[in-house]
């Protein structure tokens, strides 16, 4: 019997454990158990297996549990390659075998249709697995109290103090010593943000305090503790999601390569995190298309919408994001596409600009919210042909699904895109066509 390696979130005493049998994974990265007519969400769990868990929450119409000790060990349990693994919330799933994590994803994503967008029996094809299941992310946040560096706990505010990170590019591994220096003499210092481009081989610092860093001092850190390989840094504060920029020092944007596309990515713009998936991600949401005319929401720097360019007559993409809408500006000249137009707009504003046109194609890529009422009553009421939507969050996809089938369109099929290995995360791609 393979047992797990210490699990516990916290030190934590109790005479009373329950006996669970596991059955799946569900969404969040929790065991299913049931016992007594009751739920539990168990943390550290694998399917099918037998545990002793100590609960720790308890909710009306369920309680959260915590594996103590594995009883009789699941087939697809490991053990976590990370020694801050069930310390450490960053991961969910690292105790699980990789295809096994790909299997309950899949398993999540299909009853997560059903259960909430009653749709039944879906296309579910061939999902696309990480090209690596760990050194994948390239954008990291790292959370900053009391000279710590790591991230949090599950659900708690105490910072893991971490020397390095299994899901993170090893360059950005080799980042933390100096930036715990930095954190040593920036007062106040609550996160550092880090961007890296594998192409360039350069880096990008984003440094979040309450109050202004005195600039004086961020210039020497970076001449004194930070390698040559960091070319810009950044003095922010943070409102509730929102970073605001202060002042900026040195470059303000890296490039990125994507297949024969090349990339400007500024330093406030968002790409997508992990880069062994890049070309066949862009390959999942454009080698099946064809339009005259199409549009892409929440375009971002164009990762998706300059190869879409090339698929057809004429695109044109949108963000809310200045500093996004710039760059995709830029990224089309650099890539010769003189068919694509990008406009500041949300999703909602470019779509009733273009009310009443013909539409052959709407990609969308929404946050994990999803898209707003007003937004798919806008695409409802144009009606593109195919619509093709990229979701980070099955719950709002199964909902947003539900009223566009029901408004006459026809789900072809939805891919897994697994773009966050070891956590709970479901990343997909859905192909929708109005029914004849």
């Amino acid at each position: 019997m393979r047992s797990s390696q210490n699990l516990e979130s916290q030190d934590r005493e109790s005479d009373k454990l329950l006996r669970l049998s596991i059955e799946k994974l569900v969404y969040g990265g929790y065991g299913l158990a049931r016992h007594r007519s009751k739920t539990f969400l168990v943390r550290y769990a694998a399917p099918r297996e037998l545990v002793d868990a100590e609960v720790i929450h308890t909710k009306r119409d369920y309680a959260e549990a915590l594996v103590k000790s594995v009883v009789l060990s699941s087939n697809v349990r490991r053990e976590a390659p990370c020694p801050y693994y069930g310390v450490c919330g960053g991961c969910q799933l690292q105790h699980i075998e990789y295809t096994a994590q790909l299997e309950s994803k899949e398993e999540i994503l299909r009853e997560t249709l059903s259960r909430i967008g009653k749709i039944t029996d879906p296309n579910l094809m061939d999902g696309i697995p990480s090209g690596q299941e760990f050194g994948y992310r390239i954008r990291v946040q790292f959370k900053v109290r009391n000279g710590r560096v790591g991230f949090f706990r599950w659900n708690e505010r105490e910072v893991v103090d971490v020397d390095h990170c299994p899901v993170a590019h090893p360059r950005i591994n080799d980042l933390i010593k100096p930036l715990k220096e930095c954190a040593r003499h920036i007062r106040e210092l609550q996160e550092v943000h880090v961007i890296y481009s594998p192409y360039e081989d350069k880096f990008l610092l984003k440094f979040v305090t309450p109050t202004e860093i005195d600039r004086g001092l961020l210039v020497s850190l970076k001449e004194d503790y930070l390698p040559e390989d960091v070319v810009g840094i950044g003095d922010y504060s943070r409102l509730r999601t929102i970073l605001n920029r202060r002042y900026w020092i040195g470059k303000e944007y890296l490039f990125f390569k994507v297949g024969p596309w090349t990339y400007r990515v500024s330093a406030d713009s968002f790409f997508q995190v992990n880069h062994t998936l890049w070309e066949r991600f862009v390959e999942a949401v454009a080698s099946d298309v064809s339009y005259r005319k199409a549009l892409e929401l929440y375009c971002g720097v164009g990762f998706f919408t300059i190869p879409l360019s090339e698929r057809g007559n004429f695109i044109e993409g949108s963000d809310s994001s200045g500093s996004a809408i710039d760059d995709a500006d830029y990224n089309a000249k650099i890539n010769g596409r003189d068919n694509v137009v990008f406009v500041k707009a949300d999703a909602y504003r470019h779509l009733k600009s273009r009310g009443g046109e013909v539409l052959d194609l709407v990609v969308l890529d929404p946050p994990r919210s999803g898209l707003e009422g007003k937004e798919i009553d806008l695409l409802v009421k144009n009606k593109p042909e195919r619509i093709v939507y990229v979701s980070c969050n099955p719950s709002t996809l199964a909902r947003d699904l539900k009223v566009l089938i029901k408004n006459g369109y026809l789900l072809e099929g939805i891919r897994l895109i697994d773009m966050f290995p070891q956590t709970y995360h479901i990343e997909s791609v859905s192909y929708l066509r109005v029914q004849e």
